[in-house]
């Protein structure tokens, strides 16, 4: 899976978190056209997490990471500015 680093904004902590377009390539495929993606992530710990990865129907995809993203955010205790990889 593609790795990417991010400074933590306002949205990212209270919404989803906002992906690089290119980390859209080492998901599993949108399948059918969809516009979702569920993954799995490990962190530094070894605890499996599990996230969804969506993108807009129309224009630019502009990817965000919701489903599981804030049971994330709570249990690290990530606020804005920290660095996530």
């Amino acid at each position: 899976m593609a790795r990417f680093s991010k400074v933590l904004r306002k949205t990212d902590i209270k919404k989803r978190l906002s992906v690089p377009t290119g980390f859209l390539s080492s998901l599993p495929s949108f399948n059918g056209g969809g516009h979702a993606v569920d993954f799995q992530a490990v962190d530094g710990s070894g605890r499996v997490w599990a996230f969804r990865c969506s993108i807009r129907k129309k224009g630019h995809p502009k990817p965000v990471i919701s489903k599981g993203w804030l049971a994330f955010v709570h249990s690290k205790s990530l606020k804005v500015g920290d660095k996530v990889q």
